[in-house]
């Protein structure tokens, strides 16, 4: 999945920068010169960190997941069932780093993008707060924190959004 979801969050980058600096100046009243800037260099490290980063965590997950699922016995069970809509949709769920063949169907891709964005959403918010409030990029006076992740949130609901569209229509064409 990082090879389909992450030229869609590169592409998404200066729509992202812009959500959450807008967020931020308009919450914060800070400068925009500087927000902008701030906003642009915590996005940079947290797109070459952040998603890389969560997707290795959910892959290593993924491979316990489904290696206790072996191990239990649990996976002959879904194995019986796959005809099974719950059993597919958390099958896709858990294999969301690192699907496996696919059916044609889209859905499964624009699941798994969407999945991978949940812990790319912590990890970036939290990064971010860090680097714009506690490390002062964003010389506000005032804690910058509860903005930051509420710019996150705005942020990853753009990029939820936009992002599965760009995914759909990408897989369309081929």
């Amino acid at each position: 999945m990082i090879a389909i979801a992450y030229p869609a969050i590169l592409f998404l980058i200066i729509p992202v920068i812009a959500v959450e600096a807008a967020y931020l100046r308009l919450r914060l009243r800070t400068g925009w010169k500087n927000t902008l800037g701030a906003v642009a260099k915590a996005n940079a490290i947290t797109m070459l960190l952040g998603f890389p980063l969560a997707w290795l965590i959910l892959f290593l997950l993924e491979l316990a997941i489904w290696g206790v699922a072996d191990w239990s016995g649990l996976l002959k069970h879904f194995e019986r069932s796959p005809g099974s809509q719950l059993a597919t949709l958390l099958a896709t769920v858990i294999s969301s780093p690192w699907l496996g063949p696919g059916t044609g169907e889209t859905w499964p891709i624009l699941v798994a993008f969407s999945v991978l964005l949940i812990p790319s959403f912590f990890l970036s918010a939290y990064v971010e707060s860090v680097l714009l409030d506690r490390l002062g990029w964003l010389l506000c006076e005032r804690p910058s924190t509860p903005s930051v992740w509420r710019a996150n949130a705005l942020s990853y609901i753009f990029l939820g959004l936009a992002g599965c569209a760009l995914v759909w229509y990408q897989l369309r064409r081929f």
